[in-house]
């Protein structure tokens, strides 16, 4: 008998060491399960951690914008008033503008007297406001001298166009054709 003791024995050890390997697994999946639970809690959280970042990334990027729009309207303001100072502290352009009927052909005849004592290098720029158009012209004038433009320059002077004269280092003259 004493043989059949420790067979006996061994079978009841082979439930016992099944069963702690059963808790042990048992324990590993649940520790598995709640690191599992940990990760996604984690995930969670900073899956609205990155939201919020975003939403800060973008309010700060609209803040930019915003003071970027600020910058370039000051910076226009700035501009428009420097030009306005060089006009301001510009001698007045020595030309006299003056308008006549045309002797030959239609319309009328621009004028541009120099009564300067140098040569001038004139922009001049008609205008007509019904017709949405315009025309550039640059001309040379001589001290004392006068200069015209009219149709046979390529322009018809009409009533109501507005002539504007503008030569470097001066201020800029603005007449309209009666």
């Amino acid at each position: 008998m004493d043989e059949l003791t420790p067979v006996a024995s061994a079978g009841t050890k082979k439930p016992v060491a099944l069963i702690a390997a059963l808790v042990l697994a048992i324990l590993a999946m649940a520790a598995v399960a709640a690191y599992a639970q940990w990760l996604a809690q984690e995930r969670a959280h900073l899956q609205t951690q990155l939201a919020s970042q975003e939403r800060k990334v973008l309010d700060l990027r609209e803040q930019l914008t915003r003071a970027e729009v600020a910058v370039q309207e000051k910076d226009a303001a700035l501009a428009s008033r420097e030009v306005a100072l060089a006009d301001a502290t510009q001698p007045e352009l020595p030309v006299r503008v003056s308008f006549r009927p045309a002797w030959m052909g239609q319309g009328m005849v621009a004028s541009f007297r120099n009564v300067g004592t140098q040569q001038l290098t004139l922009m001049v720029e008609f205008r007509d406001s019904n017709l949405r158009s315009s025309r550039d012209f640059a001309i040379v004038v001589e001290a004392g001298a006068n200069a015209e433009v009219g149709h046979s320059q390529g322009w018809l002077v009409s009533s109501g166009q507005s002539v504007r004269v503008s030569a470097s280092g001066f201020k800029s003259v603005t007449a309209f054709a009666p």
